[in-house]
């Protein structure tokens, strides 16, 4: 009795405090976070439903609106019960659901001071923060029913725009089952297309001839039929312009819910962003010993990492000599390199790698399976979490055919298979057929089966699939397929939390080492960024107690997947590690660092790793090489202190031929991911908005399996984000045509004007009335080149690129330059000086007598200017003005757009739309006022934002996606037949 009184009073204490917190104080988040620690939701419902809280305006950080918003944010790393988190995104529902009709209509007291916009935001607000707890709850219906509701409402562009920007923020959750769902609702879904409809049925006859096979008869029947088909449904297509608003506006938003629309201009993006340096490749190249077959392989996959995204390859095409030299299994790696660079362009992929694929579909032969194996496997890092029929039903025949004849085909097939299904756990004809390679027994093909059965399958738990794994695992003596095994139960397990702890507890008792290996890693997977104690407890038991080295390496990894949102407890936590006596335990807190610091630049981080690059162990160093390049990601010197020292211990490191193999091999890899995507990607476990990725947590994983098998570096590039602002909008007006089109048409006209042709009858006479807007009948999304933002207040250089090879060695050579002065210039100047210091007092001319030196070229300016221009010859005075000239222009182009603050004093400096905006840099971003282009949602610094146009009638410049024409050019035009000769007269 004594014990339950004493608990009421503590109980009334708290309930006080606060009251106190929410009625009189700014501390309401304060409350919030008691109210989660005591898992009281009675308590988080009375705070967010406090008088004050509701009578603040929705934009005051308190208000019951932001309350709302701040529990959203956190509800991840704040609750580490998954039931209790559940219950909160519920309330969080219905708060939302009772607040949007209130909201919406204006009549609430605290909204009746906003000003229309103000009420707009905060009802887009309302919106995405439903969706994103719908989304969690797994209500696809729901957020198809608000999209509609969206698409329906007659206020302009503005439902649409909202609609727009909530389902770019559906995508950054990554669940694909949940987007296909959506695209298969009765409210979102396209109209469907006519059964003889030539591009839906052309595929496979696409295919074919794009591999080069010659069409078989029945085949050319075949395109017969289509031709007349083709002639038949001309008739029965409508027109665009016959096409209502409703089914425009459900067509733009389908092509952003499919991730067209994203990947089109994060593509965009990183190919006109790209700073790539090449030199730094060609000086690797050159630094390593040809002979060595691993250093090879580390500079490809270095180059693989430095333009992941960017789709340029120019490095490979100038040394396909030097490629040619990788054999086997590291001629698979080299193809598959090439997934990664043209990541994202899923409709090219078939024409990027038919170089590489089979030229007979239906041929189990093959000249070259190493190379057919890894164009398989870029097939699905193109293609990955990206789902695409054609690539899927392309590799599953490939996988048919291979049969047990090619084991790099079957591995490439299988690993790509997983890639583009990723999450797809309804597709059992691919699960069947990944489960039948893994069941041939074949070391290499059933580590690559096993694996795409994770993926596949990731995150569904499903019972049947992991008892199948777990059973067989124990049957089978390959350890390759028993540890893939392993980690596709892991991958399983994704976010289960306390539902994957019975399998856990199994799999950590068992006796195998490989069992328990992959049970390391379902914890991290099951638990990812929960920071649960019990699985941190855990974990730390097993990294200083099993007594396989493997599993204590896996153990320490799978800590920076556990607390990666908790980045300086793991600091705190992998500091006594870093220390151990255990060669794999300091590697693995390496790596367990990257996980969850990367593109931080964190000091205390870089203190950790530094003291590791240089361990005694070789894969040690390996390990800390891989780190710093993760943790030092879009981080400049200005930044870091440490950033430079690092870079260029790097480059000494590849170049020392004394050094070990795999200390090299790590530096290499260091260096493709220190400057990874061409400086504007980082590889990040949470989205813009703070949400667990499930594409990165999934790339992590694969890529440390980097320990057994090289290639699994390739996965990391799902781990890869670009660090961008872009800015989108949905409008109507002309596109202006940009300066090198303009000089091109002056220069057709000057020619023609010349010649004494006429102009044609088509040509118009102002730009604006010559460009029509892309889209048939409205405007589809478009990048405003003239939408700006101001960084304020940041340092000089703080958030630069890091500057190339090619501009350091600029200013070196800039500062060793120096004026040839004659030697007879040089005397008379001395002594000229020496009689003017003569008249000076006694001590000074001692002094001066005593320093009778060749005087610095800089110091010459004491000497009168007529002798200096008599005698000096200052030879290379013009070619340091041209190449200063030269200079100054090339760094004002290149930094034109970046985010460095020149002069270091706060001054604002403009970033033009699409940008590269860091996540330390958010705080400095603002808008500029009375811009034409205002984001719907003000408080968005990063990612997509969509933008509202004041002006829509009025001309602007607009990006258009490299690789994609204009939807106005896509329309089948007839060729126009060339222009006929000149008379002329032949005397002859």
């Amino acid at each position: 009795a004594a014990s339950a009184a004493l608990n009421d009073a503590v109980e009334g204490v708290v309930r006080r405090l606060l009251e106190v917190c929410t009625e009189h104080g700014e501390g309401a988040s304060y409350a919030l976070g008691i109210a989660f620690d005591a898992r009281r939701l009675d308590l988080v419902e009375s705070i967010l439903n406090s008088p004050r809280a509701i009578a603040l305006p929705p934009t005051q950080p308190n208000s019951k609106c932001q309350l709302m918003l701040y529990c959203l944010d956190h509800v991840q790393t704040l609750i580490s019960s998954k039931y209790f988190r559940s219950q909160i995104i519920s309330l969080l529902t219905a708060e939302f659901e009772k607040c949007l009709p209130v909201y919406a209509s204006g009549d609430a007291e605290s909204t009746q001071k906003l000003s229309a916009e103000e009420q707009a935001e905060v009802r887009g607000l309302l919106f995405s923060g439903l969706c994103r707890c719908l989304v969690e709850q797994d209500a696809s219906g729901r957020v198809a029913e608000i999209l509609h509701q969206l698409l329906q409402e007659s206020s302009g562009a503005e439902g649409l725009l909202m609609a727009s920007q909530i389902a770019f923020d559906i995508l950054q959750m990554e669940n694909q089952s949940f987007q296909q769902a959506l695209l298969d609702h009765p409210l979102l879904r396209a109209p469907e297309a006519p059964a003889g409809d030539p591009e839906n049925s052309g595929e496979s006859g696409e295919r074919s001839t794009a591999n080069g096979d010659a069409p078989a008869p029945d085949a050319e029947k075949k395109e017969e039929n289509k031709e007349e088909k083709k002639e038949e449904t001309k008739a029965e297509k409508k027109d665009p312009e016959e096409e209502t608003e409703a089914e425009k506006k459900k067509k733009l938003l389908r092509s952003i819910l499919s991730g067209e629309a994203q990947t089109a201009f994060s593509n965009q993006f990183l190919q006109r962003e790209n700073h790539t340096d090449l030199m730094l490749l060609d000086l690797y190249k050159r630094s390593i010993d040809t002979r060595s077959s691993l250093l090879h392989h580390g500079v490809v996959l270095s180059h693989m990492l430095m333009q992941a995204g960017t789709s340029c390859d120019v490095f490979l095409r100038c040394n396909l000599d030097w490629m040619a030299r990788a054999n086997n299994w590291a001629r698979f790696s080299a193809t598959a390199s090439l997934g990664v660079i043209h990541k994202g362009h899923v409709r090219d992929s078939m024409k990027l790698l038919r170089t590489y694929l089979p030229a007979s579909a239906s041929s189990a032969a093959s000249s070259s399976p190493y190379s057919e194996g890894g164009a398989f496997y870029a097939l699905g890092l193109i293609s990955a979490n990206q789902p695409s029929t054609s690539v899927r039903d392309y590799l599953l025949e490939q996988l048919q055919v291979a049969g047990t004849a090619s084991e790099p085909k079957q591995q490439g097939c299988c690993l790509g298979l997983g890639l583009v299904c990723m999450g797809n756990a309804e597709d059992s004809e691919v699960y069947e057929a990944l489960k039948q390679v893994l069941f041939l027994d074949s070391a290499v093909a059933g580590e690559a089966a096993a694996l795409g059965v994770g993926l596949l399958l990731l995150g569904s738990s499903n019972a049947a699939a992991v008892d199948e794994l777990l059973a067989y695992a124990q049957d089978t003596q390959h350890e390759k397929i028993r540890r893939a095994c392993g980690i596709a139960v892991a991958l399983l397990m994704f976010k289960k939390e306390q539902e994957a702890d019975a399998l856990i507890d199994q799999l950590c008792k068992d006796s195998d080492a490989l069992i328990r290996y992959g049970g390391m890693f379902t914890i991290a997977m099951a638990y990812c960024a929960t920071a649960n104690s019990g699985a941190i407890r855990r974990l730390l038991h097993v990294s200083v107690s099993d007594v396989s080295d493997d599993v204590r390496r896996a153990a320490v990894i799978a800590l920076g997947f556990v607390l990666c949102g908790d980045r300086q407890q793991l600091a705190q936590i992998l500091k006594i590690l870093s220390g151990s006596f255990n060669p794999h335990v300091r590697y693995g807190a390496a790596l367990a660092l990257a996980v969850a610091c990367a593109g931080t630049g964190q000091k205390e981080v870089v203190d950790l790793l530094l003291p590791l690059s240089s361990d005694s162990t070789d894969f040690v160093r390996q390990g800390a090489f891989i780190g710093l390049g993760f943790v030092l990601q879009q981080v400049p010197d200005a930044a870091c202190s440490e950033a430079g020292a690092v870079r260029q211990q790097l480059q000494r490191v590849i170049a020392d031929k004394h050094e070990d193999v795999m200390a090299r091999f790590g530096a290499l890899l260091a260096s493709g991911l220190i400057d990874a995507g061409g400086r504007n990607v980082v590889a990040s476990m949470f989205s813009a908005s703070g949400v667990l990725r499930q594409e990165a947590a999934v790339g992590f994983c694969l890529a440390f399996q980097l320990w057994y098998w090289y290639p699994l570096i390739h996965m990391v590039a799902l781990s890869f984000s670009p660090s961008a602002l872009i800015g989108v909008t949905i409008s109507s007006a002309p596109a202006l045509k940009k300066k090198e089109e303009k000089a091109a048409e002056k220069k057709d006209e000057k020619a023609t004007d010349q010649k004494g042709e006429k102009p044609t009858e088509t040509s118009e006479s102002s730009d604006v009335e010559k460009y029509e807007p892309y889209l048939e009948g409205m405007s589809k999304l478009r990048v405003p080149a003239g939408w700006k933002v101001a960084c304020v207040g940041a340092k000089k250089g703080q958030f630069a690129y890091v500057p190339s090879l090619a501009s350091l060695e600029k200013k070196e050579g800039k500062k060793q330059t120096m004026k040839a002065v004659l030697s007879t210039t040089a005397k008379r100047n001395r002594q000229q000086k020496k009689k003017e210091n003569e008249k000076k007092d006694a001590p000074e001319t001692a002094k001066n007598e005593a320093m009778d030196v060749d005087e610095e070229p800089a110091k010459e300016t004491e000497v009168t200017k007529n002798e200096a221009d008599a005698s000096a010859m200052d030879v290379d005075s013009e070619e340091k003005s041209e190449g200063r000239s030269k200079t100054e222009k090339g760094e004002k182009s290149e930094k034109e757009g970046e985010e460095e603050n020149k002069d270091g004093t706060g001054k604002e400096v403009e970033l033009k739309n699409p940008c590269r905006v860091l996540p330390q840099q958010l705080q400095c971003i603002q808008l500029l006022p009375n811009s034409r282009y205002q984001p719907i949602f003000p408080g968005r610094k990063a990612g997509f934002v969509l933008l509202r146009d004041t002006m829509p009638s009025d001309p602007d410049e607009f990006l258009e996606p490299r690789g994609e024409a204009p939807a106005a050019e896509e329309k089948p035009t007839e060729e126009k037949e060339p222009e006929p000769f000149t008379p002329f007269e032949w005397s002859g």
